[in-house]
C-alpha cells in the first residue's frame, strides 16, 4: 500500500513539476509549423514571429516560411486552396487562417507534442 501511494505521490509531483516548467518534457513527436506569408502582408512578420517564439520554446518545433511569392510557396498555397495570408499549417494541415492568438497558437502545438 505505501509503495502504491509512494508511486502515486511521484507521478503527481513530475507532472506538476513539468506543468511548472522545472523539469523539461520530451516531445513525443516532432511539429512542423510552415507559416504561408505574403510580401505586402501586414501580419505575416508577426505569425512569423509567434511560430519562432514556440519553436524556441519547445523542443521538437520546426518552422519554415513559405512566402507566396516564390514557387514553392505558390505551389504550397494551391496545394492547400489558400487564399489568404498569413495562413499557419502545422504537419501539413491548415490549423489557422489569419493571425490566431497566441494561447490558441501555442496550445495547439502543445496537444500536437503530446498527443
Amino acid at each position: 500500500m505505501t509503495d502504491e501511494l509512494e508511486f502515486i505521490r511521484r507521478k503527481k509531483m513530475l507532472e506538476l513539476m513539468k506543468k511548472a516548467g522545472i523539469i523539461e518534457v520530451v516531445p513525443k513527436k516532432k511539429v512542423l509549423i510552415e507559416v504561408i506569408t505574403s510580401p505586402t502582408c501586414p501580419y505575416c512578420p508577426i505569425a512569423m514571429q509567434m511560430a519562432r517564439e514556440i519553436a524556441r520554446k519547445y523542443k521538437g518545433v520546426e518552422v519554415r516560411e513559405l512566402s507566396i511569392a516564390t514557387p514553392e510557396g505558390r505551389k504550397k498555397a494551391i496545394e492547400h486552396n489558400i487564399m489568404g495570408t498569413p495562413t499557419i499549417l502545422i504537419n501539413g494541415k491548415v490549423e489557422f487562417i489569419g493571425l490566431p492568438s497566441f494561447p490558441a497558437f501555442e496550445k495547439r502545438v502543445r496537444e500536437l507534442l503530446s498527443s
